[in-house]
């Protein structure tokens, strides 16, 4: 098949009109009394370049945010962090040592620490941070547990 190059040339851009420009001149057009030629040839330029068509609103499909499961959620407080490690414990999982003690990434200035506590079950490996507190202090002392505070 064989392709078509178009010849034609343009010799005089189209009238770029502001849509509000128009509209206002449409609107003034039946109000004001006839006035000059140049008044009236430009009035009609106008008119036959406007668009006078409706403003249609399609609907926009908007992707829906995946559905994160529950471990990913962001945890508050001590108490809650807190409460998962124990019951961590308590389903059998075990604390591997040292205790890694990090300046929490949520304070801007380093002034908070977390405990990160490695847990291991069998061959299966995860990580709890625990924000500092009395508990978790008192929980890592009562056991004796070894903590890491390199920076």
């Amino acid at each position: 098949m064989a392709r078509r190059i178009s010849t034609a040339r343009v010799r005089e851009p189209a009238p770029i009109i502001d849509l509000a420009e128009a509209r206002l001149r449409r609107a003034t057009r039946g109000s004001v009394s006839p006035a000059s030629d140049s008044a009236r040839s430009a009035r009609t330029a106008v008119a036959t370049c406007a668009i006078t068509a409706p403003v249609l609103r399609l609907p926009v499909a908007r992707p829906s945010a995946p559905k994160t499961p529950a471990v990913t959620k962001p945890r508050g407080g001590v108490r809650h962090q807190f409460t998962e490690l124990r019951t961590a414990l308590a389903d059998g999982w075990e604390i591997v040592q040292p205790i890694f003690a990090r300046p929490l990434w949520t304070v801007p200035d380093n002034s908070a620490t977390a405990f990160n506590f490695v847990l291991r079950r069998e061959t299966d490996t995860r990580l709890v941070t625990v924000p500092e507190g009395r508990t978790v202090e008192r929980f890592i002392r009562d056991r004796e547990l070894v903590v890491d505070y390199r920076r």
